[in-house]
């Protein structure tokens, strides 16, 4: 090879790798905003997932069962049940106590067919667990549980989820460095997933289940942290159900103190 025939080598080599370098070097600032992106989901798990509507809900829910464990102290809906109605009636008790003797409000969530997997159809139910502390000052605990079961097809399978929130809290009193109420982190929410495939698997509409889940996770395990969207998808999901136990404390409240009045109108009744 001659000496310009070395040369030429030398430059051809010297602009491709040029060529490829700064090439290369496009992708790093069209990821820019992904980095930036990840900073923000790194500080947000970093502060949790707090959420002001979620702490009033919870307050608003404890306000509510206070209430109306006070109602029934008073023995208003034993009274209601045999007094108000055409002809007596046994009353259902309202506050439930599990396996692990501890107090428990049960509330109904929907029932329906699932079309999310389709061509698959699952039939799906729900239920609901609200715990209160033991002088019904704060919430002690929350259970969603959630069942399904494909309703066609050659394969039978049943699922079973559980969202728990073992400290749901309502809005602190206390004020962080910026003034600020401190709110609930959340991050100490749990899942659990429980499957069978057979149709003699019973998982009862209990909170303390037998059966040990056949996966369980942490919303924000500071080790391993659930994905960034699922995670946003999990609280959303959260808020959603316990907007729907609010409603239902606050009717089967306001249900309790009709109930109360009527019995006070029929007491001074004289003529």
């Amino acid at each position: 090879m001659t000496h310009s025939s070395r040369v030429l080598l030398i430059v051809l080599i010297s602009l491709f790798f040029a060529f490829t370098q700064s090439f290369a070097e496009k992708p790093a600032s069209l990821t820019l905003k992904d980095r930036e992106t990840q900073k923000q989901i790194d500080l947000q798990r970093s502060n949790g997932f707090s959420d002001n509507e979620i702490d009033t809900i919870h307050a608003t829910i404890s306000e509510h069962l206070k209430k109306m464990k006070k109602l029934q102290d008073l023995g208003v809906d034993k009274t209601a049940a045999q007094f108000l109605g055409q002809t007596p009636d046994t009353v259902k008790e309202l506050f439930l106590t599990d396996a692990e003797g501890k107090l428990y409000l049960e509330f109904k969530l929907p029932q329906g067919q699932s079309y999310i997997d389709w061509p698959k159809v699952y039939l799906y139910d729900g239920v609901a667990f609200i715990y209160p502390n033991k002088d019904f000052t704060e919430l002690d605990k929350i259970m969603l549980m959630f069942k399904r079961v494909n309703a066609d097809g050659t394969i039978y399978v049943k699922e079973m989820r559980r969202l728990i929130n073992p400290s749901p809290k309502s809005q602190s009193t206390e004020k962080d460095e910026k003034g600020e109420f401190k709110l609930d982190v959340n991050s100490d929410i749990q899942l659990e997933y429980y499957q069978a495939l057979t149709s003699d698997t019973v998982w009862p509409n209990v909170p303390v289940q037998k059966a040990t889940p056949a996966i369980s996770m942490v919303l924000n395990d500071a080790k391993d942290p659930l994905p960034y969207d699922k995670q946003k998808h999990i609280m959303l999901t959260y808020k959603k159900m316990i907007r729907k136990v609010s409603k239902f404390t606050y009717r089967k409240l306001r249900n309790m103190e009709l109930d109360q009045k009527q019995l006070i109108t029929k007491i001074v009744e004289f003529n």
